[in-house]
């Protein structure tokens, strides 16, 4: 597609909280075998966003910024594992209702914009590794890793011989208000 950005939005952890998540999951990521994802990489999805014209992003950022963050705190308490996709992923084992408030509102403002909605539930999880061979051994990590609410942020990923890197674009921090 010709002059196009591939986006998301997500929680972006803080660099203290993504290397306890590395140093705390290393161990479930070798066991289970596949492609680790580079700690520099870790989000929590709310919204693919996946390709889209270059000329929608001002109103994607308009849309985002009506969006009231969220705020509060959760625990990443769950390894899981999916066979299909073959994604070995640290999550909730209780849904999280601000973050699921979030996504639907995030989509309830770009679908207006002619992007599509994933048809799939939202599952707060973090892709830990890909292409992985094996189940892992344990269910969760040795203690939950608590996670603060500071908001979300637009994520640009740009795909280059190494993979993937994902760029924070925009910043959407608790505690801002949004227009009425």
């Amino acid at each position: 597609m010709a002059d196009t950005r591939r986006l998301f939005f997500a929680l972006w952890p803080t660099p203290g909280l993504r290397d306890h998540i590395y140093k705390r999951c290393r161990r479930v990521v070798r066991a289970a075998g596949g492609k680790p994802v580079p700690a520099n990489n870790y989000h929590l999805t709310l919204a693919f966003l996946g390709n889209v014209a270059a000329e929608l992003y001002p109103r994607i950022l308009d849309a985002a910024a009506a969006v009231v963050p969220p705020a509060g705190e959760f625990s990443l308490d769950r390894i899981g594992y999916w066979p299909k996709s073959r994604i070995l992923w640290l999550g909730t084992s209780e849904p999280v209702a601000e973050l699921a408030r979030v996504s639907i509102e995030l989509w309830d403002r770009l679908e207006p914009l002619g992007l599509s909605r994933d048809a799939r539930a939202f599952r707060a999880h973090l892709t830990l590794a890909r292409k992985v061979n094996r189940a892992p051994m344990t269910a969760a990590p040795d203690r939950p890793l608590r996670w603060a609410l500071r908001g979300f942020v637009l994520v640009e990923s740009i795909t280059d011989p190494k993979g993937a890197r994902y760029t924070v674009a925009a910043a959407f921090p608790a505690g801002s208000c949004p227009e009425p």
